[in-house]
């Protein structure tokens, strides 16, 4: 009989705010904040706001993630992902909104040779790492080998907000950048409130805005990879910034000793085996750092490391399987 592990570690977020380095136990960096958490996208998020008391402001971010969430959902009937991928090839109209983050979304596409590939969704349906009740399921070869012709992104066109798929049998999943995308609307709303100091969390991309309330910096704790008791790898200061992980221990399960995890390879439909397990990306928008955790993820060490120098205003850290740092040269110390 085959044995299988299943593990979604929602509610442990590869992400956390601190307040000091080392070894020590570590509090907020004030209690005097407002927080407010719900469950958006599959995933936890978590807003805390600590120069403003003005509760109406977590009102309308979670109303604006829900209306969100009704645009860019592959799963809920009637959104514009849902309606593109039901098209049959028909021209489909979709928001501004989800025109802006599709051109986005192909440009990184574009940016990666396709190792990110939005019309990774038929491979992406195929295997299931939310679910106990397919807990441990590996898709047939053959279910792989039909889905995988139609992985393409160059597929899709993007006119303005008219957006064509040549391949009636594709299907997009903007999962790999929709949150980072979420996170600076949510961002942009609250600093056009005037709110300066607070930490907006989308399942762990973490999005800072401005300072701690003292002025200092905001010191963001990275979990080490497939830790059970929260323990850090390292922990990164910053202001302003936004800081997104992408790792094989996010949403994985174990079957006969081998870790199958949800960064999937469009090329091949398996999950990416490439002596990572985590790739760490600090950027000005939370957009650009949830599609480059995955993008360089995907690229491998020395490609994506490459990749991340050769950009302006991003830093990249990249464990490997053996738990040692691989940073680009900005990366804080």
């Amino acid at each position: 009989m085959h044995r299988s592990r299943f593990f979604v570690p929602l509610f442990c977020a590869a992400l956390t705010a601190l307040t000091a380095g080392g070894g020590c136990a570590l509090a907020q960096p004030s209690d005097d904040y407002i927080s407010r958490t719900g469950f958006f996208l599959d995933t936890v998020v978590t807003l805390k706001l600590y120069d403003t008391d003005d509760e109406s402001l977590l009102d309308e971010c979670f109303a604006l993630t829900a209306e969100y969430e009704e645009l860019l959902s592959r799963t809920r009937e009637g959104s514009d992902v849902w309606n593109i991928n039901h098209s049959a090839g028909v021209p489909v109209e979709i928001s501004q909104e989800t025109a802006d983050l599709l051109a986005t979304a192909l440009d990184y596409c574009e940016l990666s040779g396709g190792k990110f590939d939005i019309s990774v969704a038929p491979v992406v349906s195929l295997w299931n790492f939310t679910s106990q009740e397919r807990a441990g399921e590996i898709p047939e070869d053959a279910a792989l080998a039909d889905a995988l012709p139609h992985v393409d992104y160059r597929n899709i066109t993007l006119d303005g907000t008219t957006v064509t798929i040549a391949d009636p049998d594709a299907s997009i999943d903007l999962g790999g950048i929709a949150k980072g995308y979420i996170a600076d609307c949510l961002k942009d709303y609250l600093t056009g409130q005037g709110v300066a100091s607070g930490l907006i969390d989308l399942g762990g991309n973490m999005l800072t805005i401005g300072t701690k309330p003292d002025g200092s910096q905001w010191n963001i704790g990275i979990r080490k990879p497939f830790s059970q008791t929260g323990e850090l790898i390292t922990a990164v200061r910053c202001t302003d910034q936004s800081i997104v992980t992408s790792g094989t221990y996010e949403r994985y399960f174990e079957k006969d000793g081998e870790i199958y995890h949800h960064i999937l390879d469009p090329s091949t439909g398996y999950p990416i085996q490439n002596g990572l397990t985590s790739v760490t990306i600090l950027s000005d928008r939370s957009m650009d750092g949830d599609a480059l955790s995955t993008t360089c993820f995907t690229l491998g060490l020395t490609d994506g490391l490459a990749l991340a120098e050769s950009l302006d205003g991003i830093e990249a850290m990249f464990v490997t399987e053996d738990f040692q740092m691989h940073c680009t040269s900005g990366w804080p110390q």
